[in-house]
């Protein structure tokens, strides 16, 4: 349906652009009104002098008979009269069929738009409301139009995302008349028969001059709700997947490290490998469960006073890093921050494990921290592979560290933190500047 009601309104707008002015006339100033009823008033008021002017000459130039004259000016009113009212007449069915032409073009294009459109009159009511939105709101035209903030919220319970009703004072499409615009939102309707509509809208006031009341105020509902389902439905499949893997992979884990202590060495290293993956699959079902949360918005931190150090070097003591790479680290003075131990260990272990797949085997990864000015700072260094860029973007794509990326900016940004990286030919530069506490050393 949606679908006829975009190629209808390419064809109308593909017609539109073949008559001769177009929109365009609607933007073009060089004849404004003002001028035009000038140019008409000048003009009548010329013909009628020159009309009564050149009868009367006429008339008693050839006439003496005073009564035969005052019958002939009575004529020549009346003449003049039907004249001016048939000018008249013409001159005001030229501009009200103009009028009315851009009436019904306006009207055609507001009804030809797939998105709904909303238009509020002065007194905030809707005073129009184009096919679309009737359809989203599975109401009639004649039961939308006079209907009021009070009305239209009651009737369609307009909530928020997270289900708490919007006031109707609050309603985008109220406080435009205050604020301007446009303003952008997304909320849900419940339209009578059942179910909920989940839109994004804009809503914008129609002024003749910037500092004019609003004439209109227009709003477009766009229908997400497919997308919004689609979301929640990942979301969810996310969060359980997640939750799923976590349980069997503890297990597996602690089995292997059990492995590692009671095989026969030639064993070692396959009981080592079967460790790093359980560590992998444990690092991804975190970054999975924190993205279920950043994307619902439940995402909390707990911050404590902790020192940095040991929770560095904790991390680069674990075997989920490749068997080929070494991580060494490099402390200057003993930093302590306020933070959330659990999602910073989270965090720099995918900048460990980004590091790790972006650098050639047998490599040395080195990190560093330190107090910078008024900040700690967190550092990564590595020796990038030659074809770096082109794996970066493959594991955008097809790995998980497109997913650890975005779960490590999230949480350092939730910390007030910031991370930049720099890049050369012989070395990578991945920095992380963290508040530091208040009383560490300088």
């Amino acid at each position: 349906m949606a679908d006829e009601k975009r190629r209808a309104g390419s064809r109308f707008l593909g017609g539109l652009t073949r008559w001769p002015d177009g929109l365009r006339g609607l933007n073009q100033r060089a004849h404004p009104a003002q001028r035009i009823a000038l140019t008409v008033t000048v003009a009548f008021v010329v013909l009628g002098l020159v009309w009564v002017f050149l009868t009367d000459l006429v008339l008693y130039h050839l006439i003496r008979d005073q009564v035969v004259i005052a019958r002939l000016e009575t004529a020549k009113g009346w003449i003049f009269v039907i004249v001016a009212g048939l000018l008249v007449y013409l001159v005001t069915l030229r501009t009200t069929s103009q009028l009315a032409r851009v009436w019904r073009l306006t009207a055609a294009v507001v009804d030809s738009i797939a998105d709904g459109v909303l238009l509020l009159r002065h007194d905030r009511a809707i005073g129009h409301a184009n096919p679309a939105v009737i359809g989203m709101l599975r109401s009639t035209l004649q039961e939308l139009i006079g209907m009021d903030a009070a009305e239209f919220a009651r009737r369609f319970r307009v909530s928020f995302p997270n289900g708490a009703l919007v006031p109707p004072g609050d309603l985008m499409s109220q406080r435009v008349f205050e604020e301007g615009g446009p303003l952008r939102y997304k909320a849900v309707l419940h339209p009578p028969g059942g179910g909920e509509l989940v839109f994004d809208a804009t809503a914008a006031a129609v002024r003749m001059n910037v500092d004019d009341p609003p004439i209109w105020v227009v709003s477009v509902l766009h229908d997400v709700t497919e997308i919004e389902q689609l979301d929640r439905l990942r979301d969810r499949f996310i969060a359980a997947a997640a939750h799923s893997l976590k349980t069997p992979v503890a297990i597996i884990k602690v089995n292997a490290e059990t492995l590692l202590t009671v095989v026969a060495p030639e064993h070692q290293t396959m009981a080592a490998s079967l460790e790093r993956q359980c560590h992998r699959i444990d690092r991804l079902v975190q970054n999975l469960l924190t993205l279920a949360r950043i994307r619902s918005r439940t995402l909390e931190l707990y911050p404590v006073d902790m020192e940095i150090v040991p929770l560095v070097e904790r991390i680069a003591r674990e075997p989920a890093w490749s068997y080929r790479h070494v991580v060494r680290v490099e402390v200057s003075g003993s930093p302590r921050m306020y933070g959330d131990e659990e999602r910073l260990a989270i965090a720099i272990g995918n900048i460990i494990n980004e590091a790790c797949r972006l650098s050639p085997a047998d490599s040395t990864l080195t990190l560093q921290v330190g107090i910078e000015g008024d900040r700690l700072a967190i550092t990564v260094r590595y020796p990038p592979l030659p074809w770096r860029v082109e794996a970066k973007g493959m594991y955008d794509d097809y790995d998980d560290i497109g997913i650890g990326r975005s779960v490590t900016t999230t949480i350092l940004e939730a910390h007030g933190a910031t991370m930049s990286e720099e890049a050369t030919d012989s070395e990578v530069v991945v920095r992380v500047r963290l508040p530091a506490h208040a009383g560490a050393p300088q």
